[in-house]
């Protein structure tokens, strides 16, 4: 494989029109390479390929169009990579050239792949999920040879022999089952644990099987008898198991955040590794045994040494769902809020993380920086609004509500900002003294969404009792409300001459009202589920849209002629913003990344095309 790109990782890999990507993607698997070079990690948009020495980066695998993969494993002479995919399908990849040789189609939703296993001889490939089958196929082919009814439940592990003669599978029917691997023939069912199983590991002699199960236990089998040993207590779920090459130890990655070491031979714990601040969500050990890998909900990988248990080394910048993006005035910095409770400033001229601020319980909806630029608000369902000093990086303030917080905006040219949430109502609050100026009531369900017009006149609000408001920005003094949506309304956008309002809902429409009479002008239909963000091209020549899940697509729009002229395929668009000079604009994306796109480009050669990532 070529590791000599010359370009950046943010500039891998990119889809047509963007100029670069920020963020790698939540994390969902990793795996040494068994010659020890690489460290391969699965996320929600392909896979990184790492040189596990240096830990750089070098290669983003990716199995198409807005597809993430959810799990991996290498063949044991190390020339196959398998990844099991979001669309239901299986890719084997050439380690050497990055290429992907083959793709196995399940088809059905029901054949979602939560786990397989290759066999020694790098001849048969097995898989197991959704549908409760086990499933055996030709890895040079890529053809089905047969497949097995094994549990009436889905399956969430394989595990299968270091001879290649035995397979176990783990299910949420509690049980675990035993069989030739050859021919696919029941041997025995382990029977024990009282809730779902969720990992299995044979130790390199092949004579043991270790279970983690929801249940909080993992156990000991003795392969040959079927006998349940001595269980290892343990107060977390597993949900990773993995032995040491020579099979003195075990790992195991459980929710409460630890990596635990135990002496393969008498099942007692040696180490509690401490260090990440969310579940487990991969380990693997270095073909040599000194190192353990282990990957977590909190978006990074680190490396423990096995001689001293201490960390030493970690690989970030991996990213959950983003919720909300924001430019900063001046256009050099982009505010990223997340799933994973944490607010992001980005580098624009370099394209890098700059600051994170961590004051958060739960995921943030929204953020605004202040017109000067000095301040930047986040709002989150935790129920506060922290206001942060960009420059000084510091917490400058937490403002409290009552329930929990959708939506941030500042008034244009002032200190004040507005917010809206779950209680209902849109408060007004000066910045400078931290104190509730004033608590705009009407909307009968949650406040999804809030905006300012730009002369600074007019607040917008939209809810999930499918209406937008409108308000004095100066006085609070309610103005009208405008119906017509038939779903929750979930984004609002004022066009730069305050003019026109756009308003994206669940009912997947746009509608354009005229802010002179605040009548109805226009509904733009072409969304095939939730529109989740709109926004004006600082000119105004544009209108961009995004849609959630079955949808998956950035629109554009004239907003004049009320005629689509382009689409861009992209999953799961949650938020949109324009740079202040139009050039560029952000979408921030389920798959945990940020995309910058060059509008230009989009606008001027890509006019009513599709765009395929």
């Amino acid at each position: 494989m070529n590791t000599q790109n010359p370009q950046p990782y943010t500039q891998w890999e990119l889809p047509q029109g963007a100029l670069a990507r920020l963020g790698k993607g939540a994390i969902a698997d990793i795996q040494y390479s068994p010659d020890g070079t690489r460290l391969a990690v699965a996320t929600y948009i392909g896979v990184w390929l790492y040189d596990a020495h240096t830990r750089t980066e070098l290669a983003l695998l990716k199995h198409g169009q807005d597809q993430g993969v959810t799990s991996l494993t290498f063949s044991c002479d190390g020339t196959t990579l398998v990844t099991g995919n979001w669309d239901n399908t299986i890719s084997l990849w050439d380690v050497h050239t990055g290429q992907r040789r083959t793709t196995m189609r399940l088809g059905a939703a029901e054949d979602e792949v939560w786990a397989f296993v290759v066999s020694p001889d790098g001849n048969t490939l097995i898989s197991a999920g959704l549908d409760g089958k086990i499933r055996f196929w030709d890895i040079h082919t890529g053809r089905l040879q047969f497949e097995i009814v094994a549990h009436a439940h889905p399956i969430n592990a394989l595990a299968l022999s270091p001879d290649g003669k035995t397979l176990a599978s783990g299910s949420n029917d509690f049980t675990i089952k035993l069989w030739d691997a050859h021919t696919g023939r029941q041997v025995s069912t382990l029977t024990g644990h009282t809730h779902g199983v969720m990992a299995l590991a044979f130790s390199p002699n092949g004579m043991n099987l270790v279970s983690g199960s929801r249940d909080k236990t993992l156990c000991l089998w003795d392969t040959t008898t079927g006998e349940k040993l001595e269980p290892l207590a343990t107060d977390v779920g597993v949900g990773n198991l993995e032995f040491s090459p020579d099979g003195t130890r075990l790992a195991s990655g459980s929710g409460d955040n630890t990596v635990r070491l135990w002496n393969a031979d008498t099942g007692t714990e040696q180490a509690t590794l401490i260090g990440h601040k969310d579940a487990i969500c991969g380990i693997s050990f270095s073909p040599d045994g000194k190192t353990l890998a282990s990957a977590s909900g909190d978006h990074t990988i680190r490396f423990w040494d096995l001689t001293t248990r201490a960390e030493k080394a970690i690989i970030d910048g991996h990213t959950e769902w983003i919720y909300a993006v924001a430019f900063s005035p001046d256009g050099s910095l982009l505010a990223s809020g997340s799933d994973d409770e944490t607010l992001r400033l980005w580098d624009l001229s370099t394209y890098t993380e700059s600051q994170t601020f961590n004051g958060h319980e739960y995921l943030i909806e929204d953020v605004a920086f202040s017109p000067d630029g000095a301040i930047l608000a986040s709002a989150s369902l935790d129920e506060r609004i922290f206001l942060w000093n960009v420059n000084a990086g510091t917490e400058t303030a937490i403002l409290d509500h009552t329930d929990m917080i959708t939506a941030v905006a500042f008034v244009p040219n002032s200190t004040t900002l507005a917010s809206g949430g779950e209680d209902n109502a849109v408060r007004l609050w000066d910045i400078d003294t931290g104190d509730q100026l004033v608590v705009l009531t009407g909307h009968t369900d949650a406040v999804k969404a809030i905006t300012f017009s730009p002369d600074g006149r007019t607040l917008a609000s939209s809810s999930e009792d499918n209406t937008v408001r409108l308000w004095n920005a100066v006085t609070g003094h309610y103005l009208t409300v405008l119906t017509g949506h038939t779903d929750a309304v979930k984004t609002l956008a004022f066009s730069p001459d305050n003019r026109i309002l756009a308003s994206g809902s669940s009912d997947n429409t746009i509608k354009l009202w005229d802010m002179n009479n605040c009548q109805h002008i226009a509904t733009l239909t072409g969304h095939a589920d939730t529109v989740e963000a709109v926004a004006f091209s600082p000119d105004g020549r544009a209108l961009i849209s995004s849609g959630d899940a079955e949808d998956s697509t950035i629109r554009l729009w004239d907003p004049v002629t009320h005629q689509q002229r382009a689409i861009i395929k992209n999953y799961r668009v949650r938020t949109l913003a324009f740079s202040p000079d139009g050039r560029t604009f952000a979408s921030g994306s389920a798959d945990g990344t940020i995309l910058i796109w060059d509008f230009a480009r989009i606008e001027n050669t890509y006019s009513e095309s599709i765009l395929h990532r």
